[in-house]
C-alpha cells in the first residue's frame, strides 16, 4: 500500500483539484479510512512527524487520487498529484503575496513551497518496518518509533489560504476540453514556480530569478531563438497591460524611441537580469531589489510573483476556466453602453474582478484612481422663530 501526503500543509478542510483530493488527516481520518488496521497504522506512523519541540504535529494533509484505497500510483496518476500540489502552492503563495503588496504590509508573509512538501510512504498495516525515500536514495532497515521526522525551519510565513476561484480554475484545467499543449505548459511552469519558492539555504536568490524566468518562458511560450528580452516585454505588454497603464519611452540599441507599458519594461529588465546571471556576470544585491517609492521592501522576485500570477490568471480566464462573473457583468455593460468600443467592458471587468488594476497601482505602473470631490451643500441661514 502507499500513501501520498503533505506533513506540514495544515489544510483545514477538504479541497478537490482535478482528480486529486486534499484532506486533513486529523479531522477526517475516521470518516475517510474504513479499514481499522490501516487507520491504526497511519496514526502511529504520523505520530513521529514532530514540531521543533518534538511534539507530534496535527498538520498532516493526505493527497488522494479520487478513491482512497492507498494503491501504489505510477505514471500519469502519480504525475496528477504532483501537478495538483504545484497548483495549490501557486494559489496560496501568490494570493498571500498579493495581499501583502496591495496593503503595503510586509508582515503578511506567505508560506514557502517547503510547507507543502509532497511525500510518499509505502506500508503494510501492522508491519513496523520503514524504508525512507529521499530523491533517488532509499534508506531501509528502520522501524516506526526508531526515528522521527522533524519540521523544517524553512516553512516561511503562516499567512495564506487557497483561493477558491483559482482552485476551481485549475480543477477545470484538468478537464478533457482544455487543449493538452496549454495544460502541459501551465503545469510545467507551475513546477518551476514551486522550485523558485523554497526557503532552503541551498538555493540562492539569483538561482530563483533564473527559475522564475524559466516559468515565464514556458507560460508565455517564447521562441527558442531571437531577441528574447524584446519578446518577453512584448508578451507582457499584450497580456498584462491594463487600461490605466502608465507608459514609458526608452532608447533602444539603435537609438530609436521605444514606448511600452511599465509592466513590459519591467519584463525587459527582469530578463536582462536573468541573462546577466546565467552568463556569470557579477550581480550586486541592489540589482535584486525593486525600486518603489511607496514600498521600499519589494524585491524583483516579489514583483515577478505577481506578474506571473496575472499571466496564469489571464490564461485560465482565456480558456474559460474562471471568470464567469466577469463575463456576465461585461455582457450586461455591453447592452447598456452599445456605443463603447468592442471589448472595453470585458477588459474593465477582468481588471477589476481579479484586481489586476490594484496590483499595478501598488507597483506604480498605473494611474491612481481620482477621488471624487464631495459637493458640500450650501449653508442655509436659520430663521429665528422665537417670539418677538
Amino acid at each position: 500500500m502507499q500513501i501520498w501526503f503533505m506533513p506540514w500543509a495544515d489544510l483545514g478542510q477538504e479541497l478537490r483539484l482535478g482528480p486529486v483530493i486534499f484532506w486533513p488527516f486529523k479531522k477526517m481520518a475516521k470518516s475517510k479510512i474504513q479499514d481499522q488496521s490501516v487507520l491504526t497504522h497511519l496514526h502511529r506512523y504520523f505520530g513521529y512527524y514532530v514540531d521543533h519541540r518534538g511534539q507530534s504535529v496535527d498538520t498532516i494533509t493526505i493527497c488522494s487520487r479520487r478513491t482512497n484505497d492507498f494503491r501504489v500510483l505510477r505514471g500519469q496518476k502519480a504525475s496528477d498529484i504532483r501537478k495538483a500540489s504545484d497548483a495549490l502552492i501557486f494559489t496560496i503563495i501568490s494570493d498571500a503575496t498579493k495581499a501583502a503588496v496591495c496593503t503595503n504590509n510586509r508582515t503578511l508573509g506567505p508560506p514557502s513551497a517547503d510547507r507543502y512538501e509532497l511525500l510518499t510512504q509505502n506500508f503494510q498495516p501492522g508491519n513496523n518496518h520503514l524504508s525512507i525515500q529521499a530523491g533517488s536514495l532509499l534508506s531501509g532497515g528502520w522501524k516506526i518509533g526508531d526515528i522521527s521526522f522533524p519540521m523544517p525551519w524553512c516553512l516561511g510565513g503562516s499567512f495564506g489560504s487557497p483561493n477558491d476561484k483559482i482552485i476551481q480554475g485549475f480543477d477545470r484545467a484538468f478537464g478533457r476540453g482544455i487543449p493538452k499543449d496549454f495544460r502541459d505548459r501551465l503545469f510545467r511552469a507551475l513546477e518551476w514556480f514551486r522550485l523558485a519558492h523554497t526557503e532552503s539555504d541551498k538555493v540562492s536568490s539569483v538561482s530563483k530569478v533564473v527559475m522564475m524566468a524559466t516559468a515565464f518562458e514556458i507560460v508565455l511560450n517564447l521562441p527558442m531563438v531571437g531577441d528574447k528580452s524584446g519578446r518577453f516585454a512584448d508578451e507582457l505588454e499584450k497580456r498584462c497591460a491594463i487600461t490605466q497603464s502608465l507608459r514609458q519611452t526608452r532608447l533602444d540599441r539603435k537609438g530609436k524611441n521605444q514606448t511600452r507599458a511599465k509592466v513590459a519594461w519591467w519584463g525587459w529588465d527582469f530578463y536582462k537580469l536573468r541573462n546577466a546571471i546565467v552568463h556569470g556576470d557579477v550581480i550586486r544585491p541592489r540589482q535584486l531589489k525593486y525600486l518603489c517609492q511607496t514600498r521600499t521592501w519589494l524585491s524583483q522576485l516579489i514583483v515577478a510573483d505577481l506578474v506571473f500570477w496575472q499571466c496564469v490568471t489571464k490564461d485560465l480566464y482565456d480558456h474559460d476556466c474562471i471568470g464567469s462573473e466577469a463575463r456576465s457583468l461585461s455582457a450586461s455593460l455591453d447592452k447598456l453602453f452599445p456605443d463603447e468600443p468592442s471589448g472595453s467592458a470585458e477588459q474593465f471587468c477582468v481588471e477589476s474582478f481579479f484586481q489586476f488594476d490594484k496590483v499595478h497601482r501598488a507597483f506604480g505602473w498605473a494611474r491612481k484612481r481620482t477621488k471624487k470631490k464631495k459637493i458640500k451643500p450650501p449653508k442655509e441661514k436659520l430663521t429665528d422663530l422665537s417670539p418677538a
